[in-house]
């Protein structure tokens, strides 16, 4: 492998890095806006927002897997300090 192919596998790394992150963060930032919507909605409209909440979950956890297996030097330990905000 040159040192130019390297170079850019290091630069797309770090760009695979930025992105997972800035998701992991979006989907925390939806997560709690959904949970403000939960709080704020009675009726038949609690249904879906409850759905809607389960599937945040789901894919927040999985954004801040794929960020800690990018951006962490140990990322079970990294997931276990997530999971505790």
């Amino acid at each position: 492998m040159s040192r130019n192919d390297v170079l850019r596998d290091n630069v797309l790394r770090e760009e695979q890095g930025e992105t997972a992150h800035e998701l992991a963060e979006l989907m925390r930032l939806a997560q709690e806006m959904g949970r403000r919507l939960s709080n704020e909605t009675h009726g038949e409209m609690y249904d879906d927002v409850r759905l809607l909440i389960s599937l945040l979950h789901q894919t927040r956890a999985q954004a801040d897997v794929i960020d800690a297996k990018l951006n962490s030097v140990d990322p079970i330990a990294d997931l276990i300090a997530r999971q505790h905000q």
